[in-house]
């Protein structure tokens, strides 16, 4: 317990007479409220407390009184550790002024003066505040860096990425850079730039993100990348994890993102057009339009996409091509069931109207194809 904490009801709130609050000296003031219960103070309604309590002066003295009882560490490096400390010594000052804007340069100077090992001590949660406040303030951000003995590369990596998690902006990580972040470095700690954040970034179809991060020679997870790509990114994102594999020993081709495409029935209908538009008419055409039609039923777009496979320039010759001696319609027609069979006889009413043979089809196959 802070044992120079005074009780609120124990001090003079007149206004007027020999023991006024402002009568006092504000030192005094300052550290009476600071080690008492400001919260209490400021709802007094006091003009005299009030003016107190937006001094700087008083906001360093509070701030020391706070982090002496949740006993601050100097050189806090776990992110459960930063965001304990950010709670229980800055928030309470946020509370009371109603934002972050107390975090200015004269209260930063000021700390600075009085306080610079509690400063160095507090520096990742200044930061912190100052970076995922309503509105950032990077100049102030990176005052705290310059004149803190803070190293961003020697931060735990999930400091960094709960940054990132709240402000998935190029001019973040470009920030980072700037005031001493080793990107390259920080990618190789897997609690930093994991595939949790990556594939958020994909899904959200952020490839200026994943773009700067190949531009400082990161090879990412492309193939793991692309799996999340196909059903939830776009186009300009799948074409750009593509491309970033083609520099890798795990290089993917249009054809594999074909193959990949057609069995994952979550493939949205303008991603599986564009990864067709970058392929050429070869026997891997053979091989997706018939799983097309085998994943049908679990597929609401696989027509659609068979589509986009037979309306393509000299698809016709591939796509009623034979596979291992069969024809696509005797492929389809091995993996009929009751269940399914809706859902392929239109592919198969297809095949038959681009002159593959009906030869082994059943009878109720060709009634449902008339």
């Amino acid at each position: 317990m802070d044992t120079t904490t005074t009780s609120i009801n124990t001090l003079p709130t007149a206004t007027t007479g020999p023991f006024a609050l402002n009568r006092l000296p504000t030192p005094v003031l300052v550290r009476i409220i600071a080690y008492s219960d400001p919260l209490k103070w400021h709802a007094l309604g006091n003009a005299s407390v009030r003016t107190i309590i937006n001094l700087t002066s008083f906001r360093c003295r509070w701030i020391c009184r706070l982090a002496r009882n949740s006993n601050v560490k100097l050189c806090p490096e776990a992110v459960d550790d930063i965001l304990h400390t950010t709670a229980v010594v800055l928030d309470p000052i946020s509370k009371l002024v109603g934002s972050d804007t107390w975090i200015s340069e004269n209260f930063i100077r000021a700390f600075i003066s009085h306080h610079p090992r509690l400063f160095d001590a507090l520096a990742p949660c200044l930061i912190l505040k100052l970076l995922l406040c309503e509105n950032p303030n990077v100049d102030l951000a990176s005052m705290v860096v310059r004149h803190s003995n803070l190293d961003l590369c020697m931060l735990n990596g999930q400091y960094i990425r709960a940054i990132l998690e709240h402000r998935p902006n190029i001019w973040m990580l470009q920030w980072l850079e700037d005031n001493g972040l080793n990107i390259q470095n920080t990618y190789q700690q897997e609690n930093c730039f994991n595939m949790a954040i990556l594939a958020s970034w994909v899904m959200d179809s952020r490839v200026d993100l994943l773009d700067f991060l190949a531009r400082r020679n990161i090879n990412l997870p492309a193939r793991s990348l692309l799996e999340y790509a196909l059903s939830h990114s776009t186009p300009a994102t799948v074409g750009f994890l593509v491309n970033h594999s083609s520099a890798s020993q795990d290089r993917i081709s249009w054809n594999d993102l074909l193959m990949m495409a057609c069995t994952d029935a979550m493939t949205r209908l303008d991603v599986f057009q564009s990864i067709v538009a970058n392929t050429e008419p070869t026997i891997v055409w053979t091989f997706a339009a018939c799983c097309l039609a085998t994943h049908a039923m679990m597929d609401d777009s696989a027509y659609m996409k068979f589509a986009a496979l037979r309306n393509s320039p000299n698809a016709v010759q591939w796509l009623t091509r034979p596979m291992r001696g069969r024809t696509p319609i005797q492929c389809l027609c091995e993996r009929l069931t009751y269940e399914n069979m809706p859902y392929i006889s239109p592919f198969i009413r297809d095949y038959l109207d681009l002159g593959v043979p009906a030869a082994g089809m059943p009878s109720i196959v060709a009634m449902l194809c008339q």
